[in-house]
């Protein structure tokens, strides 16, 4: 397939990473890349409670994910466990938009969810940069001075794009940036090894595509 007159914009999907517990970490005055925190509910109907997010380190060290209980962590004096705080979350989503608001009219800020908002920076990132990347590099600079937050960004022509990009590539490089454009679907997308790894293709949806003889991008 020819994509190259396809619609060509400019998004950037951008996920505040393990964003509850980047907050804690920050609002704690400790680094929220190598502090191994966790945020846990306190419901008594889950047997003490859920991990409702875990800090990169927190996940690297002990293997802590959002299906575990608090009968599930480890007994380790490094491991910092506090309760959730939900309107100092919603407050820190509200900064972090507002800075996003200052590369893009409010009109191109999509908040998608309370850790991901989407930017269509299509007719003003040259105000902020020589190239695109340079404006990426800035807006995650900003937001980790002022709010101590890390950003994790998809960069594409599109927001599915921008989505995957996200997904598949920022969350597992150095620099937390993933790019696809439509001169590279069939490199970056079509070769994805596992179907259910992209966005909205839960295994129901892998399993109606394979009757229809689709088992891979």
């Amino acid at each position: 397939m020819d994509y190259s007159n396809e619609p060509s914009g400019v998004f950037l999907l951008i996920d505040n990473k393990s964003f509850y517990a980047t907050v804690e970490c920050s609002m704690r005055g400790l680094d929220p890349l190598t502090t191994p925190l966790v945020v846990m509910s306190e419901a008594s109907n889950t047997g003490g409670g859920l991990v409702l997010a875990s800090s990169p380190m927190a996940k690297k060290l002990f293997h802590i994910s959002n299906v575990n209980r608090k009968r599930d962590l480890p007994n380790d004096e490094r491991l910092i466990v506090v309760p959730p705080r939900m309107n100092l979350y919603i407050q820190k989503n509200i900064e972090v938009n507002h800075i996003f608001n200052q590369y893009c009219a409010d009109e191109d800020l999509l908040p998608y969810s309370i850790d991901e908002s989407i930017l269509d920076i299509t007719h003003s990132w040259q105000l902020f940069g020589n190239n695109i990347l340079q404006v990426i590099r800035k807006i995650q600079k900003q937001v980790k001075d002022e709010l101590g937050l890390i950003t994790t960004v998809g960069l594409g022509n599109n927001p599915l794009q921008a989505k995957i990009a996200l997904d598949i590539y920022a969350k597992h490089n150095s620099e937390f940036i993933g790019v696809i454009t439509n001169r590279t679907v069939k490199t970056k997308i079509w070769t994805i090894p596992e179907i259910t790894d992209v966005w909205g293709i839960n295994a129901r949806t892998k399993a109606n595509l394979s009757r229809l003889g689709i088992h891979n991008m």
